[in-house]
Protein backbone atom coordinates (compact mmCIF):
# COMPACT_ATOMS: atom_id res chain seq x y z
CA UNK A 1 0.00 0.00 0.00
CA UNK A 2 2.05 2.92 -1.26
CA UNK A 3 1.78 6.61 -0.35
CA UNK A 4 3.46 9.21 -2.49
CA UNK A 5 2.71 12.96 -2.30
CA UNK A 6 4.20 15.59 0.02
CA UNK A 7 5.08 19.08 -1.38
CA UNK A 8 5.64 22.78 -0.40
CA UNK A 9 7.85 25.68 0.70
CA UNK A 10 6.22 29.03 0.11
CA UNK A 11 8.85 30.24 -2.33
CA UNK A 12 10.42 26.92 -3.30
CA UNK A 13 9.15 23.58 -4.50
CA UNK A 14 7.85 21.39 -1.67
CA UNK A 15 7.22 17.67 -1.33
CA UNK A 16 3.86 16.06 -2.13
CA UNK A 17 2.19 13.68 0.39
CA UNK A 18 0.82 10.47 -1.10
CA UNK A 19 1.94 7.12 0.29
CA UNK A 20 3.79 4.46 -1.67
CA UNK A 21 6.41 3.15 0.66
CA UNK A 22 6.97 1.41 4.00
CA UNK A 23 6.30 3.24 7.28
CA UNK A 24 9.95 2.97 8.31
CA UNK A 25 10.91 5.25 5.39
CA UNK A 26 10.47 8.14 7.86
CA UNK A 27 12.49 7.83 11.07
CA UNK A 28 11.21 8.73 14.53
CA UNK A 29 13.54 11.72 14.65
CA UNK A 30 12.23 12.95 11.31
CA UNK A 31 8.65 12.54 12.50
CA UNK A 32 9.36 14.68 15.55
CA UNK A 33 10.59 17.44 13.28
CA UNK A 34 7.67 17.06 10.92
CA UNK A 35 5.29 17.23 13.90
CA UNK A 36 6.77 20.50 15.16
CA UNK A 37 8.38 18.67 18.07
CA UNK A 38 5.34 16.74 19.34
CA UNK A 39 2.77 14.33 17.93
CA UNK A 40 -0.67 15.77 18.77
CA UNK A 41 -2.71 13.30 16.73
CA UNK A 42 -5.10 10.64 17.95
CA UNK A 43 -7.07 7.90 16.20
CA UNK A 44 -10.82 7.51 16.32
CA UNK A 45 -13.51 5.21 14.97
CA UNK A 46 -15.22 6.90 11.99
CA UNK A 47 -18.74 5.75 12.82
CA UNK A 48 -20.48 9.12 12.55
CA UNK A 49 -20.21 12.37 10.61
CA UNK A 50 -17.99 14.14 9.90
CA UNK A 51 -15.50 11.26 10.17
CA UNK A 52 -17.66 8.73 8.28
CA UNK A 53 -17.39 10.81 5.10
CA UNK A 54 -13.59 10.59 5.08
CA UNK A 55 -11.83 7.64 3.51
CA UNK A 56 -8.84 6.35 1.62
CA UNK A 57 -8.38 6.33 -2.12
CA UNK A 58 -6.07 3.85 -3.82
CA UNK A 59 -4.54 4.13 -7.29
CA UNK A 60 -3.64 1.48 -9.84
CA UNK A 61 -0.01 1.49 -8.66
CA UNK A 62 -1.05 1.01 -5.02
CA UNK A 63 -0.44 4.58 -3.85
CA UNK A 64 -2.90 5.88 -1.27
CA UNK A 65 -4.23 9.27 -0.30
CA UNK A 66 -7.08 10.58 1.83
CA UNK A 67 -10.34 11.68 0.20
CA UNK A 68 -13.69 13.05 1.39
CA UNK A 69 -17.26 12.54 0.18
CA UNK A 70 -18.55 15.93 -0.98
CA UNK A 71 -21.48 14.64 -3.09
CA UNK A 72 -23.39 11.37 -3.38
CA UNK A 73 -20.86 9.97 -5.85
CA UNK A 74 -17.90 12.38 -5.72
CA UNK A 75 -14.86 12.55 -3.46
CA UNK A 76 -12.37 15.38 -3.15
CA UNK A 77 -8.62 14.81 -2.84
CA UNK A 78 -5.23 16.16 -3.97
CA UNK A 79 -4.28 16.18 -7.64
CA UNK A 80 -0.70 15.03 -7.18
CA UNK A 81 -2.00 11.68 -5.88
CA UNK A 82 -2.56 10.63 -9.49
CA UNK A 83 0.93 11.11 -10.90
CA UNK A 84 3.11 8.02 -10.55
CA UNK A 85 6.49 9.19 -9.15
CA UNK A 86 8.20 6.18 -10.73
CA UNK A 87 6.97 6.66 -14.29
CA UNK A 88 5.68 10.24 -14.37
CA UNK A 89 2.45 8.95 -15.89
CA UNK A 90 -1.15 9.33 -14.85
CA UNK A 91 -1.95 6.82 -12.10
CA UNK A 92 -5.74 6.30 -12.10
CA UNK A 93 -7.84 5.86 -8.99
CA UNK A 94 -9.17 2.34 -8.49
CA UNK A 95 -10.99 2.11 -5.15
CA UNK A 96 -12.38 4.40 -2.45
CA UNK A 97 -12.77 2.94 1.06
CA UNK A 98 -15.10 5.10 3.13
CA UNK A 99 -14.66 5.28 6.91
CA UNK A 100 -11.81 2.78 6.87
CA UNK A 101 -11.13 1.30 10.31
CA UNK A 102 -8.64 -1.55 10.34
CA UNK A 103 -9.84 -4.20 7.90
CA UNK A 104 -13.39 -2.83 7.90
CA UNK A 105 -14.79 -0.01 5.77
CA UNK A 106 -18.30 1.39 5.73
CA UNK A 107 -18.17 1.00 1.94
CA UNK A 108 -15.62 0.06 -0.71
CA UNK A 109 -16.46 1.24 -4.22
CA UNK A 110 -14.81 1.43 -7.60
CA UNK A 111 -14.10 4.76 -9.28
CA UNK A 112 -15.19 5.73 -12.78
CA UNK A 113 -13.50 9.06 -13.49
CA UNK A 114 -10.78 11.37 -12.20
CA UNK A 115 -10.41 15.06 -12.95
CA UNK A 116 -6.96 16.64 -12.50
CA UNK A 117 -5.90 19.97 -13.96
CA UNK A 118 -3.13 19.38 -16.52
CA UNK A 119 -1.34 22.51 -15.35
CA UNK A 120 -0.54 20.75 -12.07
CA UNK A 121 1.09 17.76 -13.77
CA UNK A 122 3.26 20.11 -15.84
CA UNK A 123 4.70 21.54 -12.63
CA UNK A 124 5.28 18.30 -10.68
CA UNK A 125 8.92 17.17 -10.62
CA UNK A 126 10.03 13.65 -9.77
CA UNK A 127 12.90 13.63 -7.31
CA UNK A 128 14.19 10.94 -4.97
CA UNK A 129 11.19 8.69 -5.55
CA UNK A 130 8.75 11.44 -4.66
CA UNK A 131 7.11 14.52 -6.18
CA UNK A 132 8.05 18.18 -5.80
CA UNK A 133 5.31 20.74 -6.32
CA UNK A 134 6.35 23.98 -7.98
CA UNK A 135 4.66 26.89 -6.13
CA UNK A 136 3.58 28.29 -9.49
CA UNK A 137 1.21 25.36 -10.00
CA UNK A 138 0.38 24.55 -6.37
CA UNK A 139 -3.03 26.19 -6.72
CA UNK A 140 -4.02 23.35 -9.07
CA UNK A 141 -3.32 20.55 -6.57
CA UNK A 142 -6.89 19.29 -6.35
CA UNK A 143 -8.75 16.35 -7.88
CA UNK A 144 -12.36 15.21 -8.15
CA UNK A 145 -13.13 11.50 -8.36
CA UNK A 146 -16.46 10.06 -9.41
CA UNK A 147 -17.55 6.83 -7.73
CA UNK A 148 -19.40 3.90 -9.29
CA UNK A 149 -22.02 4.02 -6.54
CA UNK A 150 -23.71 6.98 -4.75
CA UNK A 151 -22.57 5.94 -1.27
CA UNK A 152 -22.84 9.51 -0.02
CA UNK A 153 -26.61 9.09 0.11
CA UNK A 154 -26.32 6.68 3.00
CA UNK A 155 -22.99 7.63 4.59
CA UNK A 156 -23.40 11.38 4.32
CA UNK A 157 -21.26 14.09 2.77
CA UNK A 158 -19.37 17.09 4.11
CA UNK A 159 -20.19 20.66 3.05
CA UNK A 160 -17.55 23.06 1.79
CA UNK A 161 -17.23 26.64 2.91
CA UNK A 162 -19.01 29.11 0.65
CA UNK A 163 -17.90 32.54 -0.40
CA UNK A 164 -14.51 33.90 -1.35
CA UNK A 165 -11.11 34.40 0.22
CA UNK A 166 -12.43 37.19 2.45
CA UNK A 167 -15.20 34.91 3.75
CA UNK A 168 -12.67 32.20 4.56
CA UNK A 169 -10.40 34.65 6.36
CA UNK A 170 -13.31 35.98 8.41
CA UNK A 171 -14.21 32.45 9.47
CA UNK A 172 -10.61 31.72 10.41
CA UNK A 173 -10.50 34.94 12.43
CA UNK A 174 -13.65 33.89 14.27
CA UNK A 175 -12.04 30.56 15.21
CA UNK A 176 -8.69 32.16 16.05
CA UNK A 177 -7.19 30.25 13.14
CA UNK A 178 -7.77 26.88 14.81
CA UNK A 179 -8.72 24.01 12.50
CA UNK A 180 -9.00 20.21 12.58
CA UNK A 181 -7.27 17.83 10.15
CA UNK A 182 -8.17 14.16 9.62
CA UNK A 183 -6.52 11.58 7.37
CA UNK A 184 -4.91 8.19 6.84
CA UNK A 185 -1.14 8.67 7.34
CA UNK A 186 1.73 6.35 6.50
CA UNK A 187 2.38 5.33 10.12
CA UNK A 188 -1.18 3.98 10.58
CA UNK A 189 -2.78 3.85 7.12
CA UNK A 190 -5.83 1.80 8.11
CA UNK A 191 -7.08 4.06 10.93
CA UNK A 192 -8.37 7.61 10.80
CA UNK A 193 -5.95 9.95 12.56
CA UNK A 194 -7.11 13.37 13.73
CA UNK A 195 -5.31 16.51 14.90
CA UNK A 196 -7.85 18.77 16.58
CA UNK A 197 -7.43 22.49 17.10
CA UNK A 198 -4.19 22.74 15.15
CA UNK A 199 -3.16 26.16 13.94
CA UNK A 200 -3.57 27.61 10.47
CA UNK A 201 -0.85 30.23 10.04
CA UNK A 202 -1.26 32.17 6.80
CA UNK A 203 -3.61 32.49 3.83
CA UNK A 204 -1.39 33.13 0.82
CA UNK A 205 -2.31 35.23 -2.19
CA UNK A 206 -2.64 32.17 -4.45
CA UNK A 207 -5.15 30.52 -2.10
CA UNK A 208 -2.79 28.16 -0.29
CA UNK A 209 -3.25 27.92 3.47
CA UNK A 210 -0.19 27.19 5.60
CA UNK A 211 -0.76 25.31 8.85
CA UNK A 212 0.80 23.35 11.70
CA UNK A 213 -1.36 20.25 11.74
CA UNK A 214 0.62 17.02 12.12
CA UNK A 215 0.63 15.27 8.74
CA UNK A 216 2.60 12.54 6.99
CA UNK A 217 2.52 10.92 3.55
CA UNK A 218 -0.94 9.41 3.09
CA UNK A 219 -2.57 12.57 4.45
CA UNK A 220 -2.51 14.15 0.99
CA UNK A 221 -6.01 15.25 0.09
CA UNK A 222 -7.20 15.13 3.69
CA UNK A 223 -9.66 17.84 4.75
CA UNK A 224 -8.94 20.78 7.01
CA UNK A 225 -12.16 21.44 8.88
CA UNK A 226 -13.87 24.11 10.89
CA UNK A 227 -16.10 22.37 13.46
CA UNK A 228 -18.78 24.35 15.29
CA UNK A 229 -20.09 23.87 18.81
CA UNK A 230 -22.68 21.39 17.57
CA UNK A 231 -20.06 19.19 15.91
CA UNK A 232 -20.96 20.27 12.36
CA UNK A 233 -17.86 20.27 10.18
CA UNK A 234 -17.16 22.37 7.09
CA UNK A 235 -14.26 21.74 4.72
CA UNK A 236 -12.11 24.84 4.26
CA UNK A 237 -9.03 23.33 2.59
CA UNK A 238 -7.35 20.09 1.53
CA UNK A 239 -3.85 18.98 2.49
CA UNK A 240 -1.31 19.30 -0.30
CA UNK A 241 2.31 19.29 0.76
CA UNK A 242 4.98 19.86 3.37
CA UNK A 243 8.72 20.46 3.66
CA UNK A 244 11.10 17.63 4.38
CA UNK A 245 12.16 17.13 8.00
CA UNK A 246 15.44 18.89 7.21
CA UNK A 247 13.56 21.93 5.91
CA UNK A 248 10.89 22.01 8.62
CA UNK A 249 12.31 25.24 10.07
CA UNK A 250 11.79 26.96 6.72
CA UNK A 251 8.06 26.39 6.24
CA UNK A 252 4.81 25.10 7.67
CA UNK A 253 2.64 22.50 5.96
CA UNK A 254 0.57 23.62 3.00
CA UNK A 255 -3.10 23.10 2.15
CA UNK A 256 -5.20 24.45 -0.71
CA UNK A 257 -8.23 26.49 0.29
CA UNK A 258 -11.72 25.73 -1.03
CA UNK A 259 -12.37 29.08 -2.81
CA UNK A 260 -9.61 28.21 -5.29
CA UNK A 261 -11.41 25.17 -6.73
CA UNK A 262 -15.01 25.45 -5.53
CA UNK A 263 -16.49 26.60 -8.87
CA UNK A 264 -14.78 23.76 -10.78
CA UNK A 265 -15.97 21.22 -8.22
CA UNK A 266 -19.54 22.47 -8.41
CA UNK A 267 -19.50 22.08 -12.19
CA UNK A 268 -18.05 18.57 -11.93
CA UNK A 269 -20.73 17.50 -9.47
CA UNK A 270 -23.56 19.07 -11.45
CA UNK A 271 -22.58 17.85 -14.90
CA UNK A 272 -21.41 14.33 -14.15
CA UNK A 273 -18.38 15.13 -16.31
CA UNK A 274 -15.22 17.19 -16.17
CA UNK A 275 -15.23 20.97 -15.76
CA UNK A 276 -14.82 22.91 -18.98
CA UNK A 277 -11.81 25.20 -18.26
CA UNK A 278 -8.41 24.35 -19.73
CA UNK A 279 -7.83 21.17 -17.87
CA UNK A 280 -7.13 17.51 -18.40
CA UNK A 281 -9.56 14.81 -17.48
CA UNK A 282 -8.76 11.14 -17.38
CA UNK A 283 -11.59 8.69 -17.74
CA UNK A 284 -11.06 5.15 -16.54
Amino acid sequence: MPIRSFAALSAAALIALSFAGPAHAISKAERRKLFFGHDDRHTLVPDALPWRAIGQIETASGSICTATLVADDVVLTAGHCFKDPDTGRFDPAVTFSAALNGKHAAARVATTRVFVDRRLFAGLTIEGGGLLVDPRVARYDYAFVRLAEPIGRTLGTLPLIGGDRATLKANLDDRRWRVTQAGYPIDDPSHLTVHEQCRATKLLADGRLSHRCDTLPGDSGSPLLLIDGNGKATIIALQSSAPSAADRYRADNMALSVPVFRAALDRFIASGASPKPAAASAAQ
